[in-house]
């Protein structure tokens, strides 16, 4: 029997905007978790989602995928859904190149409106590392 991960993500209302801090890793291990959980969100009635990834270092497919889902539901319940990326990095390039921004609304940083909410890394506990090593 397959489990899924757990994950933990840090979620907040700032302005009347539900914000979903995504972990510092976004990845096969963990997108199951992630994207049941913000799915839950928008389908427990918020009236607005940001998907907060400025505290995200790396993110593949499976993170896409996650983007894509979250914005198909949010189109459908008609709720406002945007992502806030870092300014550089992987996750830049991965939404770059996957043509994300022509889809769902996004912004290099927090919302100025938002400004309250800092970019911070999310626990990730019962969540499995990638096992990689830091860069020097």
């Amino acid at each position: 029997m397959r489990h899924l991960s757990t994950v933990d993500l840090e979620v907040e209302q700032v302005s009347g905007v539900t914000v979903v801090h995504f972990p510092e890793e976004v990845d096969v291990v963990n997108a199951a978790a992630i994207r049941e959980r913000v799915l839950r969100l928008l389908n427990s009635g918020v009236t607005e989602m940001l998907l907060d990834l400025t505290g995200t270092r790396f993110l593949d497919s499976a993170g896409i995928h996650i983007i894509v889902r979250a914005h198909g539901r949010s189109t459908a319940l008609r709720v406002p859904l945007s992502v806030a990326i870092p300014e550089q990095g992987n996750v830049r390039r991965v939404f770059d190149l996957a043509g994300l921004p022509r889809l769902v609304p996004t912004t290099v940083g927090l919302p100025r409106r938002l400004g309250a909410v800092a970019p911070r890394s999310c626990s990730t506990a019962g969540v499995r590392g990638r096992g990689r090593k830091p860069r020097r």
